[in-house]
């Protein structure tokens, strides 16, 4: 199963995942803290269902958004008209991603969307958004400590379970890659059934080399809460460049 149709299988059953409501309110709370009062744009990439690009929205930014999965975006759309939100879907992959003559105040990408896409396609991402970044603007992102896992083998991420479904979330790794793997229960049915896709693990090392030779400053957090970043310990990896 490629990228999108992972992303494909997932979009019906994403929004109760994460519990969009309650995750709309936390986003709010926490970006706020990472946005200057003069900016007035925002690219988000790896949209989803639209939680980040509401949230950015309603914090008074014009959004473009971004995501790879058809199926995805349709929720979002939804979820946006359902919050009276004005936000720019694009349907793109990060690797295609045309910007065209756009900048940016302010570009995100959060929920681990950078583990999609390896080193190479990575850098070019970087240099890509570098370009299209406004002159006092700044990335942020946001991806799982993967220095805090287990070097190999298998690592159960989160469970959940409403009346009809059970979820699973895990990851089956190797040195060099993830299997991000997705094992669903129909309570009714008992039926199972299981999605997989690769990730990979950027470290917070390469991101300190990657500013060091592009001229970016970096600050290094360990939650969108601006919690101190320990390397064996958070849970998360944030980091912000700027020029």
């Amino acid at each position: 199963m490629n990228n999108s149709e992972f992303y494909n299988s997932l979009s019906s059953d994403y929004d109760e995942m994460i519990n969009f409501e309650n995750s709309l309110k936390n986003k709010m709370e926490s970006l706020k803290n990472f946005i200057s009062p003069n900016y007035k744009t925002v690219l988000d990439l790896g949209c989803g269902t639209g939680v980040d690009s509401i949230a950015l929205y309603k914090l008074g930014l014009s959004v473009d958004a971004v995501d790879h999965s058809q199926g995805m975006l349709e929720i979002a759309e939804k979820n946006a008209d359902k919050h009276e939100s004005k936000i720019n879907f694009i349907h793109s992959g990060l690797g295609e991603l045309n910007l065209e003559n756009k900048s940016y105040d302010f570009i995100v990408s959060l929920g681990n969307t950078i583990a999609n896409i390896d080193n190479d396609e990575l850098n070019k991402l970087l240099a890509n958004l570098r370009e299209h970044l406004n002159e006092s603007g700044t990335i942020l992102i946001q991806l799982i400590n993967y220095a805090k896992l287990p070097k190999n083998g298998e690592y159960i991420l989160n469970k959940f379970k409403n009346e009809n479904i059970s979820i699973i979330r895990k990851y089956d790794i190797h040195s060099r890659f993830i299997n991000f793997i997705i094992h669903k229960t129909d309570n009714g049915t008992d039926k199972e059934t299981e999605i997989v896709t690769k990730l990979f693990p950027h470290s917070v090392n390469y991101f300190k080399s990657y500013a060091k030779e592009n001229g970016f400053n970096i600050k290094l957090y360990g939650s969108l809460k601006k919690e101190l970043f320990i390397e064996d310990t958070s849970q998360n990896l944030v980091i912000v460049l700027s020029k």
